[in-house]
């Protein structure tokens, strides 16, 4: 059994096992469907990349002009040629000191690109720096806690963001792999293992997700928070139907931020005019797919739904793959592409939804959402397998393409010339009236922070009047205690029965 997203495995395994016992079948996954496909995909070329196994994980590889990245949990990491997969160099990380008596480097947040420099996550709580040209290793940075989404990088470079799994937001700074400043909210007690990958806007911005139901908008400089969008309500009579991770990565298209939650709602919060677009009725923890008309998400039901992004209406929604482990879509061509975890690859037609190609690409399963670049198509197995298909169709091809470069010039316009500051929000990251001055601000905080260490000593006077209280009840038990024991000893030296009365009782 794969192990689950949520980081207490505990009260679901509980769950699982009710549900074994039982005869409702309603959370089984439904027989993969008979597709006549009526469209053909070309695999071009297939390479070992060193695979996940049965863990959770989001090992998705990065790309440059020529190349592929790719890693593997067991710490495996690889360079490929686009043109045929075969492997440029290898390096290992479980060779690390730090890994020695671990099961493996347990890599699990990755690849990021930027340049010549690759960055990795692990579950030891190690971030790798890597030389994209020749593997070597360039720093190391321990977080102290697992990382499990992939890093960030700013639009210079020069700055990495890293999301730990106990909700730590850090900035590295990519040369020297220090520590520039580090930031983050309180989890819940029960959340997703899945984590959103943090969004770089320019060198300025930079959007995570958090388990709390909420997208943080921070100041690359410092850290400070400029802005909160809420997105799930951690609403509910206990704490599993409480979980509001936002673990779908943000996306923003123009000035229009796109934001799920596991609990329900995605929102769509225009960065132009600080307002809610939107909030719709759709549940998922996996990244969404888009093109320039369409968002498309898969729930964790399985069910695939298509939005219109003109005006929100929901152009169809597919459920013949219910339960399945469906990943999240990317869009190729006119077609949505997901996986499921028998392997199945299929390709859903954007105008209606019909699946209209399968394959059982391999019997490992796919575990994390499809890649398009260079109209490619790349799919990644648990066992480590990386397929490249492309369309058979050079019509079909060329749609691909064209689709993929409007997708990232989208992408690369995102919020440009906007200020996503909320107003009346200082760089400082305290919400304000906007006509406070800053010594208004000053004085507001040191006013704050003289109630703070008011109700800190307050507190401290409670603690110290309890534990004042405790020792006087614990000398009077103890006195209490010698003096009945002092008088059990005195009657039995007269020979009186307990419960026997005399007149030596007087």
């Amino acid at each position: 059994m794969l192990k689950t997203k949520l980081a207490l495995a505990l009260p679901l395994a509980l769950l699982t096992l009710v549900g074994c016992s039982s005869s409702n079948t309603r959370y089984q996954p439904v027989e993969a469907p008979e597709i006549e496909n009526s469209l053909e995909l070309t695999e071009y070329w297939n390479a070992s990349t060193g695979g996940v196994g049965d863990y959770y994980s989001e090992l998705t590889a990065a790309f440059d002009a020529s190349h592929i990245y790719v890693a593997g949990r067991d710490g495996e990491v690889s360079s490929l040629t686009k043109t045929d997969g075969d492997r440029v160099w290898r390096v290992d990380l479980a060779d690390e000191p730090e890994n020695e008596d671990k099961d493996s480097a347990r890599l699990s947040g990755g690849v990021a690109l930027h340049g010549s420099m690759l960055v990795l996550g692990s579950e030891n709580g190690y971030v790798y720096a890597l030389n994209s040209g020749d593997g070597s290793l360039l720093w190391k940075y321990y977080l102290g806690a697992e990382v499990v989404a992939k890093p960030a990088f700013s639009a210079s470079g020069n700055k990495i963001f890293v999301l730990d799994s106990q909700g730590n937001f850090t900035c590295l700074d990519a040369f020297a792999g220090d520590k520039i400043w580090v930031t983050g909210d309180a989890t819940l007690p029960l959340r997703l293992r899945a984590q959103a990958n943090p969004l770089t806007i320019g060198d300025e911005y930079v959007l995570v997700g958090t388990s709390t139901g909420k997208v943080n908008v921070l100041l690359q400089a410092t850290g400070a928070t400029v802005n909160q969008i809420n997105v799930g309500d951690a609403i509910g009579a206990n704490a599993l139907e409480r979980i509001a991770d936002v673990s779908a990565s943000p996306l923003v298209l123009g000035n229009v931020l796109y934001a799920a939650a596991f609990s329900g709602g995605l929102v769509q919060y225009d960065f132009g005019t600080f307002s809610y677009l939107a909030k719709l009725g759709y549940q998922t923890s996996r990244d969404l797919g888009f093109d320039q008309d369409s968002i498309v998400l898969t729930a964790d039901d399985g069910s695939v739904t298509c939005i219109n992004r003109a005006d929100n209406s929901q152009r169809w929604v597919n459920t013949q793959l219910s339960y399945r482990n469906v990943t999240g879509p990317v869009v190729f061509g006119n077609y949505a592409a997901v996986g499921d975890f028998e392997g199945y690859l299929y390709l859903l037609d954007m105008s209606d939804g019909s699946i209209d190609y399968m394959i059982e690409a391999d019997s490992s399963g796919i575990y994390h959402q499809a890649q398009v670049e260079d109209g490619k198509l790349y799919v990644t197995a648990r066992d480590g397998t990386l397929m490249c298909f492309g369309y058979a169709d050079q019509s079909k091809a060329q749609q691909a393409r064209g689709v993929e470069q409007s997708n990232d010039a989208v992408l690369a316009s995102a919020a440009q010339g906007l200020t996503l500051n909320h107003p009346g929000v200082y760089n400082a990251g305290i919400y304000a009236p906007a006509a406070m001055t800053e010594e208004q601000l000053e004085a507001r905080r040191a006013a704050i922070k003289r109630a703070v260490a008011q109700q800190e000593a307050q507190m401290a006077a409670q603690r110290r009047a309890a534990r004042e209280a405790a020792q006087a009840r614990a000398e009077y038990e103890a006195q209490r205690k010698a003096y009945e024991e002092e008088r059990r000893e005195r009657l039995s030296g007269f020979g009186i029965a307990p419960g026997v009365r005399a007149d030596m009782d007087q």
